[in-house]
């Protein structure tokens, strides 16, 4: 990130995020909608390496405070695909219309990200049931 006259703004990839997240992985997702938004969020990344700061200052830069949350938020949002598309059930308010249902056997665990030079490197973790069992969730 380095103060230039051209570029990109922190404002308007922010709401292109949004929108592509808003779009692809609301309520009801689907494999298709979230490659593609995995890699429109890819594209974001790219077009975030041309920022504009506007802010030089050295005391309190809000610039660079915005700029150090977007690129928190495109890493999240990374981890937010990953996990989704990895995640072949429905499961609380995971909903993957291309597989609607739960799947306790594959799917009875925890989902932990780490970071890694290619993107997100996913594991899972056991889960432990203690006093509650799961159960489907009926509305």
């Amino acid at each position: 990130m380095k103060s230039r006259k051209s570029g990109e703004r922190v404002g308007v990839i922010r709401r292109d995020l949004q929108s592509v997240m808003m779009k692809h992985c609301s309520v009801f997702r689907h494999r298709e909608g979230l490659t593609r938004a995995r890699s429109e969020v890819a594209a974001l990344k790219d077009r975030a390496d041309r920022l504009v700061l506007d802010d030089v200052g050295e005391t309190y830069n809000q610039d660079l405070l915005e700029a150090f949350e977007l690129e928190s938020i495109l890493t999240l949002a990374e981890v937010i695909l990953d996990s989704a598309l990895a995640r072949e059930e429905s499961r609380g308010a995971h909903y993957r219309e291309d597989f609607p249902e739960r799947d306790d056997d594959q799917w009875l665990k925890h989902t932990l990200a780490e970071k890694s030079e290619t993107g997100p490197r996913l594991s899972y973790k056991p889960v432990q049931i203690t006093r509650f069992e799961p159960k489907p969730r009926v509305y």
